[in-house]
Order: structure tokens, then C-alpha cells, then sequence
């Protein structure tokens, strides 16, 4: 489980931080054409998931890939927190689409 873990965690890591990057500075130039408040609110919420992953992702997801100091009885527990965890992010992009959404069929 660990083995087929590691690399696709790496991969999705990297794919939604270039993902949140990329929607972050969309929003902020789009705030600045237009000025509507609600694409930079957008634009924060969505690099919030960068603290998130680093302070609360981050330290289960190294325990998991030092899995050679963990208990075995441990690694299932830790799959399952670390899944858990990743709702957190599913909730601020879901968030951050709402805000998203919200602003842009909101007439200026």
C-alpha cells in the first residue's frame, strides 16, 4: 500500500500546488481588472491549502514516508488519518470554487 502511495502522493502534491498557483494569480488579476473583491477572496482561499498541507498534511504524510520506524500496526491508522486529512483540502477547494462561482454569476 505504502509503495503504490509514496509516488502518486508526490505526484498529486505536485499537481495541486502548481493547480492552486495558477487559480491563485487567475484571481488576483482578475481582482485587479476588475476589481471585484470576490476573486481575491477567491484567489486567499485557495493558497490556503498551502499552510494546511504543510502544518497538518505534511508531518502524517512523513511519518508514512519513514514507514521503516513506524509500527506496522501504526501504517493502517496513519492511511486512514492522512485520507481524512485530505478532506480538509477537498472542503477549501470546495470553498474557494463556491467563492469562485459566486463572484462570477454575480452581475458587478
Amino acid at each position: 500500500m505504502i509503495r503504490e502511495w509514496i509516488p502518486s502522493d508526490w505526484l498529486g502534491f505536485v499537481m495541486l500546488a502548481t493547480l492552486a498557483i495558477v487559480s491563485a494569480f487567475s484571481a488576483y488579476a482578475e481582482y485587479i481588472r476588475s476589481g471585484d473583491v470576490g476573486w481575491l477572496l477567491g484567489g486567499s482561499i485557495i493558497l490556503a491549502s498551502w499552510p494546511y498541507a504543510y502544518f497538518v498534511i505534511i508531518p502524517v504524510n512523513n511519518l508514512l514516508y519513514d514507514i521503516r520506524n513506524v509500527p506496522a500496526s501504526m501504517v493502517c491508522t496513519l492511511m486512514r488519518d492522512w485520507g481524512l486529512l485530505e478532506w480538509g483540502q477537498t472542503g477549501i477547494g470546495l470553498a474557494a470554487a463556491c467563492v469562485f462561482g459566486w463572484t462570477f454569476v454575480t452581475p458587478p
